[in-house]
């Protein structure tokens, strides 16, 4: 039976290769957390705040951010292979981003 400190996994994060190497579904996985925080002040914002053109942007900006990797997400838990995780969140962000320029530019968001 190997010790404890054999079954540590270890980094080091000083190392370049390390953020090269660090696969996208972790950094779609990190990405999305950091978007539910934004959501969260962007929307407390935007309670304290209404009608701020730029702060509807922003919120609209995340929350399709948000939606895209979580649609990323269904679409690996419904079957899609995991090799094409590159692949769906580059298009899936596309996506959300022709998305929120067709709603900024068609819908009456209070401008």
């Amino acid at each position: 039976m190997a010790n404890e400190s054999e079954l540590i996994l270890k980094r080091d994060v000083r190392d370049g290769r390390v953020l090269r190497s660090t696969l996208p579904g972790m950094w779609a996985w990190l990405l999305q957390r950091v978007s539910a925080i934004l959501i969260l002040l962007f929307l407390t914002l935007h309670l304290f705040l209404p009608y701020r053109r730029p702060l509807q942007f922003l919120l609209l900006l995340v929350v399709a951010f948000h939606a895209a990797l979580g649609f990323r997400v269904l679409l690996i838990d419904l079957g899609a292979s995991v090799k094409t995780q590159k692949f769906l969140f580059i298009v899936l962000l596309l996506l959300a981003v022709f998305a929120l320029f067709y709603l900024w530019n068609y819908l009456p968001l209070g401008g």
